[in-house]
C-alpha cells in the first residue's frame, strides 16, 4: 500500500482547467508546465503540491483535450495518483500510459481526508477505518505505472539502456 496526501479540487474539471492551453505549446518539460497547473481554475495551488500527492476530484475530471501535457504538468508537481468519480476517457489513458494512476470511485468520503492508503494490487482505499474498494487494475497496468509509464515499460522490456537521469533511452 501507498500513502497520499490528498489534495481535493471540485467542480468539473477540463484539460485547459488542469494547463491552460496556451503553455502546451511553450513547454515540453513537466517542470516548466508544473507552476501552471490549475493557473486560472485554483490560482495559488500549483505551488501547494508536494512529491506524491494525490489530487481527489469530486466530478468529472480530465475532459477536453486529448493532449498528454495535462497529464505530465500534474506529474511535474509531483502528484502520483488522481482520484475521480469518472474521467475523461483519453485523459484516463494518458494518465496510465505516462505511469500516473487514475482510479474511479465514488469520493465522498475521501475529498475530506488528509490521507489515503491505497492498493492498486487489491483494489482499496483506506480512509481511517473506512475501506473503499474499487477494480484493481490489470496486472499490466500496474507494471506500467512501476515502470514509470507505458513507453519506459518497453524499453525496459526491450533491454534499453538508462539514461544518467534514471530515464530509459531510445
Amino acid at each position: 500500500m501507498s500513502i497520499y496526501r490528498v489534495v481535493p479540487v471540485s467542480g468539473v474539471i477540463s484539460t485547459d482547467d488542469i494547463i491552460p492551453a496556451r503553455y502546451k505549446h511553450m513547454y515540453t518539460d513537466p517542470d516548466e508546465l508544473a507552476p501552471h497547473v490549475f493557473e486560472h481554475r485554483f490560482p495559488g495551488l500549483a505551488a501547494q503540491f508536494e512529491t506524491g500527492d494525490a489530487v481527489v476530484g469530486d466530478s468529472t475530471f480530465g475532459i477536453g483535450s486529448s493532449r498528454e501535457q495535462a497529464v505530465s504538468a500534474l506529474l511535474g508537481c509531483g502528484v502520483r495518483l488522481v482520484v475521480a468519480p469518472s474521467f475523461g476517457r483519453i485523459f484516463y489513458r494518458n494518465c496510465w500510459n505516462l505511469g500516473l494512476p487514475a482510479i474511479e470511485l465514488e469520493t465522498a468520503s475521501l475529498v475530506t481526508a488528509g490521507q489515503l492508503d491505497v492498493s492498486l494490487q487489491t483494489g482499496t482505499v483506506v480512509v481511517g477505518d473506512e475501506v473503499v474498494r474499487f477494480a484493481s487494475p490489470a496486472p499490466l497496468m500496474i507494471d506500467m505505472v512501476g515502470a514509470g509509464g507505458l513507453l519506459a515499460m518497453v524499453l525496459r522490456d526491450r533491454g534499453a539502456p538508462a539514461g544518467t537521469d534514471g530515464r530509459m533511452q531510445a
